[in-house]
């Protein structure tokens, strides 16, 4: 019962009481946002369809739906869990946002903005200040900071909740999560504000603070896991490709050797790093050289002490401080076009080394790419298709070349200078 509790009641703002879901019905009202149509933007700051939109469109509403399927009832079945939809430790993602009573709506409205006990009716008031629902127990989705970690509480994982080694070996994808491309990627229902200054990239500024929070969040998660011997070493901390790759004759592992290191020594994650540290030289040189010291701390003790979490633990915490306050520097930062294509070509000329660094960073580097290059140059055919080449090349990991993955990143980057 407690573990169901963690996705039925969420501890909000207000007196810090325990405050309760509604259910996605309670927004489905055709004169509020179950509206079939979207209303000008000149009539209304918001849409008006939302609820249509999320139960048609958006996948968060297929959350609880998708642990009916044969991949997921043989996950559980694995792990000995019983029915998916029934198990808590799917339900506290998959159900997220949803009462007892309507848990098949899957993540709903409330496990992003916030359980609605309080402000479902005052925030229909007209000239009610967004603080005053933020007090009454709404989240602050408008702070860039808060959205991405609110999204990250199930993109990565907190302390209640956390897709670990034994159920990605049992079924689960790799959790992989930047802001801005998962945000474009579900449908919007939402308005972007107009950005405070003519040259500002919203979607660029959304990229350095979701890359700045999913490392702080990241450095969290660790530093957990390294101080509590029982889950430590938590393999899903980690690189997963340096276990997962070919080791026949011409293994490209092999074949690069491990200057530097000792051979089959571990390392940690580094996409989020890799990113954050090509963020960090180009928009924030003041950051740079604190947050490059506390990264490579990190990385050190994990490969070379790695029984000792207690270290690993304290230099953990210490890199997510500096990625908190590079996250709210970013927060702040005018992202201008001449910024973000320094970021791309900074990433461009560091491709082999992010590349090299393996699939996860690949990811990252690919995500960064398409947010960056639509944020300063729009759609433009020629750079989504090259785009495309690299999401398609990077489904199949067990085959990835850090050379090829690298030529065909700088081709897509040519294509927008």
């Amino acid at each position: 019962m407690r573990s169901f509790l963690l996705f039925l009641f969420v501890m909000g703002p207000a007196a810090g009481q325990n405050l309760r879901y509604i259910g996605a019905g309670g927004c489905a009202s055709s004169n509020c946002h179950g509206g079939t149509t979207a209303a000008s933007e000149k009539d209304s700051r918001i849409f008006g369809n939302e609820y249509s939109i999320w139960s048609v469109r958006d996948k968060h509403s297929k959350a609880y739906s998708v642990l009916a399927d044969a991949r997921s009832r043989r996950m559980t079945e694995i792990l000995k869990l019983g029915n998916p939809q029934k198990a808590q430790r799917c339900l506290a993602c998959h159900a997220v946002g949803s009462p007892e009573k309507s848990v098949s709506d899957g993540v709903a409205c409330e496990a992003c903005h916030g359980p609605a006990e309080k402000w479902l009716g005052p925030h229909t008031a007209a000239n009610n200040p967004h603080a005053n629902n933020v007090a009454l127990g709404m989240y602050d989705t408008k702070n860039l900071e808060l959205r991405a970690k609110k999204c990250l509480e199930c993109h990565l994982g907190t302390s209640e909740k956390f897709v670990d080694h034994e159920l990605i070996a049992a079924g689960h994808p790799d959790l992989v999560f930047e802001l801005d491309t998962f945000s474009a990627g579900q449908p919007a229902h939402n308005r972007e504000p107009q950005p405070a200054a003519g040259n500002s990239l919203p979607h660029a500024r959304a990229w350095a603070v979701g890359q700045a929070v999913a490392l702080a969040e990241q450095m969290r998660a660790l530093a957990a896991h390294a101080s509590a011997a029982a889950s430590w070493p938590a393999f899903s901390d980690l690189e997963c490709y340096q276990c997962h790759h070919d080791l026949r004759k011409d293994s490209l592992r092999i074949a690069r050797g491990y200057a530097g290191r000792k051979p089959g020594s571990l390392l940690v994650n580094v996409s989020h790093i890799d990113m954050v540290r090509i963020l960090a030289a180009e928009a924030a040189r003041e950051h740079a050289g604190a947050l490059d010291s506390s990264l490579a701390q990190v990385t050190s003790l994990v490969q070379d002490k790695l029984a000792d979490g207690a270290a690993i633990a304290q230099a953990a915490r210490a890199a997510e401080q500096q990625a908190r306050a590079l996250a709210a520097a970013m927060a702040q930062k005018d992202f201008d076009a001449a910024l973000a294509r320094a970021v791309v070509r900074a990433l461009d000329g560091g491709i082999v080394r992010v590349a090299d660094d393996g699939v996860q960073a690949a990811e990252q580097a690919a995500m960064s790419l398409d947010a960056l290059g639509n944020a300063y140059a729009g759609s433009q055919p020629a750079a989504q298709a090259a785009i495309g080449k690299l999401y398609d090349y990077l489904e199949h990991p067990s085959v990835y070349d850090p050379s090829e993955f690298a030529t065909q990143f700088r081709r897509a980057a040519g294509t927008l200078r």
